[in-house]
């Protein structure tokens, strides 16, 4: 048996673990408080042209995935997104990674030239569009560095009454191209006011593009993966440049 003073002793210390247990119980569910709190902060709006660019910068910095792949009853396609055009790269995985993508169709190919996806007429798909919000990319050309030769993801935008060239965030699209010669080259030097580099004059005439576009849309990632995906959609049959049979999109983020 304990002697008193034994007895005391043992009392003190066990009293000192239950403490110790409910201390750090409670630290534990505070952090996890904390952390729910800074999750729910940081959860994105519904995003405009006054939001949409503070709200992306933030999103991009804790999101750096740059690998999206886009799946369609026709095969895989997986695309890598350009860093140094972080605005697009944050709300093309933003949107991505929330799901608008989903259930979206290419619904504009023209053989040799681009297929161009991300949105839908299906009356839900609308009502998810706009739960998102309206806002604008500032354009992030930099022709120096990012042309549209064959597998290039580029923004699509609005021709009319957009001098800055800003791109809508939902649209995208990836060419396919055709041949390119010296002429092609030289005629989009011209009207565009670009200079190409001689790599980017190899590369336009090994694999093609569509170098008329370059200076007019941001250029902000590529196909590394599917080209064969994409041209097989480029041979779907149309109407008005809309396939008759619907390819419809699901897209996730993966590693490389």
């Amino acid at each position: 048996m304990l002697r008193n003073s034994q007895l005391q002793i043992f009392l003190i210390i066990l009293g000192f673990f239950i403490c110790g247990c409910e201390t750090s119980k409670n630290d534990k569910f505070q952090k996890q408080d904390y952390v729910k709190k800074k999750v729910e902060k940081r959860k994105m709006p519904k995003l405009d042209d006054t939001n949409a660019m503070k709200e992306l910068k933030w999103y991009g910095e804790e999101n750096r995935d740059s690998v999206v792949l886009i799946s369609t009853r026709l095969g895989d396609i997986k695309i890598k997104l350009y860093n140094d055009t972080w605005r697009h790269r944050s709300s093309f995985i933003m949107l991505t990674k929330r799901g608008y993508f989903n259930e979206s169709q290419f619904y504009r190919v023209v053989p040799q030239f681009i297929a161009q996806g991300g949105d839908s007429d299906e009356p839900d798909f609308r009502i998810k569009k706009r739960s998102f919000g309206k806002w604008h990319l500032p354009n992030e050309i930099y022709p120096r560095k990012h042309i549209h030769k064959r597998g290039a993801v580029s923004a699509a935008r609005e021709y009319k009454n957009n001098p800055k060239r800003e791109s809508t965030p939902f649209d995208f699209f990836i060419v396919q191209g055709d041949k390119v010669t010296d002429n092609d080259l030289a005629f989009s030097e011209q009207e565009n006011g670009l200079d190409y580099t001689d790599a980017q004059k190899r590369i336009y005439k090994k694999i093609g593009g569509t170098p008329h576009l370059d200076g007019m849309h941001t250029v902000f990632g590529e196909v590394i993966e599917g080209m064969d995906v994409v041209d097989k959609i480029s041979k779907e049959k149309t109407e008005g440049e809309w396939p008759l049979e619907i390819v419809t999109i699901q897209a996730k983020t993966v590693t490389k």
